[in-house]
């Protein structure tokens, strides 16, 4: 299950350890941006099948993000799960409108982030 390639953007370092060790149960492993400058950088050069993606962040904010992995066709099938505590209804669809697939509120409960992961992924029973 390794073979999947999954970034997890987050500018808050227990954040990005609870969605490792989220993942690690699941077997599954992540890269990390620990903001949204080092992000875009990573997604220029590597193509991913899952971000999980934070919105507010130092320099460059997650809705920059999500419009970089958006604007190159290469990301066509990267699937995006945004991670925030910033989930009013206007944030929520601006989201989906720049191509968001999931919208967890954070803090983010295990069970929630991993039906989404499991989703975004296409896996069963994990």
């Amino acid at each position: 299950m390794n073979n999947y390639k999954i970034l997890i953007v987050d500018d808050n370092p227990l954040v990005v350890k609870m969605h490792l060790h989220y993942l690690k149960r699941a077997g599954l492993d992540a890269d990390t941006a620990p903001n949204g400058k080092e992000a875009k950088a990573k997604v220029a050069e590597k193509t991913y099948d899952l971000v999980i993606l934070d919105l507010m962040m130092p320099e460059v904010s997650g809705f920059e993000v999500l419009k970089t992995i958006r604007s190159n066709p290469k990301n066509n099938s990267t699937k995006v799960i945004v991670a925030s505590a910033l989930n009013d209804k206007e944030v929520v669809e601006l989201c989906f409108q720049l191509g968001a697939n999931y919208f967890v509120t954070s803090p983010v409960s295990y069970q929630s982030l991993m039906e989404k992961v499991k989703d975004a992924l296409g896996l069963k029973g994990v």
